[in-house]
């Protein structure tokens, strides 16, 4: 699968980012796995100054007491899109049997930081107006919608009552001075590359490189407590391994419940590839997780 995907994938740091984008959009194929849920409507969230479209992907059967997963793609805060992880959404409806909406959030270098999450939490409030919140909220995410989404848990937590019980952070895209060790020791060969992330970062932060802030990402919240418990996905042969470990650790000493579950022969992006083994049987034991997760009671997600 390594030998495949650096073979094909676009060489995205050597383009402009809009051209990057649309290189990467070409991939997209459609989903085979659509009998997986019952419908997926296609929604569009009015934010004021602009409007954000959303999926809503309904089970066959909803558990009575499922919390509904608010998605954020990955793709780097420059690419990626609700149809680029349409089949993965429409497998995470079904494993769960819980509703799901994804969230086309804005994206880099038109939206800088803070535009993403700030889509997110009114993807939430969306849902909880639509009735959708009845068992809480889950915020979900992989690589740089695992930012957006740990960003709209701290945004809501600091909010006088949120709605979300859990959140799932799939190798999430965090660090932009990328000093883990991870940078060094797999900056190459696996995929995703640290040049590659380094390009991420330097379009998404524009003329402020060295910014670090909340609204770039949530390693720069100095208080992580009393955010709702984690569950954190690390792959071994990914640049980001480190500091999505250190942010796991950061969690825990502030009291947050983390699951942490590292896969070390794997590379970023493995869960969302369609019909990888690898990733199907990570997405098993995903799935598992977020049921226990989301069956805490109100004291012990405290």
């Amino acid at each position: 699968m390594l030998d495949l995907l650096n073979a094909t994938f676009p060489a995205l740091a050597t383009m402009d980012p809009l051209a990057g984008r649309a290189a990467a959009d070409e991939r997209i194929r459609p989903a085979s796995n659509l009998d997986d849920v019952a419908s997926a409507e296609d929604v569009v969230v009015d934010a004021g100054t602009h409007r954000i479209p959303i999926r809503v992907y309904r089970p066959h059967e909803s558990r009575p007491d499922a919390p509904t997963t608010v998605y954020a793609h990955g793709g780097g805060f420059l690419h990626g899109s609700i149809a680029g992880h349409d089949g993965f959404c429409r497998r995470w409806s079904r494993a769960t049997a819980s509703v799901v909406v994804s969230v086309d959030y804005r994206l880099a270098p038109e939206s800088g930081p803070g535009a993403a999450r700030d889509d997110v939490l009114a993807a939430v409030d969306w849902t909880v107006t639509a009735g959708l919140a009845d068992h809480g909220v889950v915020l979900a995410g992989d690589s740089s919608g695992g930012n957006v989404a740990a960003g709209a848990a701290v945004g809501l937590r600091d909010r006088v009552a949120s709605p979300v019980v859990g959140q799932v952070l799939l190798y999430p895209f965090l660090d932009p001075t990328m000093s883990a060790p991870s940078h060094r020791t797999r900056a190459s060969g696996y995929f995703v590359t640290s040049e590659l992330l380094a390009h991420y970062w330097r379009t998404f932060l524009g003329d402020r490189p060295d910014r670090f802030d909340a609204d770039v990402t949530p390693l720069a919240v100095d208080d992580l407590g009393g955010l709702p418990p984690a569950i954190v996905v690390t792959a071994g042969l990914d640049p980001l391994c480190d500091e999505d470990a250190a942010f796991a650790r950061r969690l825990r000493e502030a009291g947050v419940p983390v699951i942490l579950r590292h896969h070390p022969d794997q590379f970023h992006g493995f869960l969302t590839i369609p019909g990888y083994g690898p990733g199907v049987s990570a997405a098993d034991i995903l799935w598992s997780d977020l049921r226990s997760l989301t069956t805490l009671d109100a004291k012990d997600r405290t």
